[in-house]
């Protein structure tokens, strides 16, 4: 793979954006990394079900917590 000096700006910058956004995932609490997944499940649930699929979103309502206990 080519070094950080051997890029374009461009290419470098985008690099450095992504490391930034994978950081900031990183730091989130793990509630919120479910609700993204949920969210992420939500999304691909349609596309999965036109192609026969069967897909099962985990259920989570609003203000309920992530972890019980």
């Amino acid at each position: 793979m080519a070094t950080m000096e051997t890029l374009t700006p461009e290419i470098a910058r985008l690099i450095a954006a992504k490391e930034r956004r994978r950081r900031k995932l990183a730091a989130l609490p793990f509630a919120e990394k479910v609700r993204i997944v949920i969210k992420l499940q939500e999304m691909a649930a349609p596309i999965l079900r036109a192609r026969g699929r069967s897909v099962k979103v985990w259920p989570l309502e609003e203000g309920e917590p992530v972890v019980r206990g």
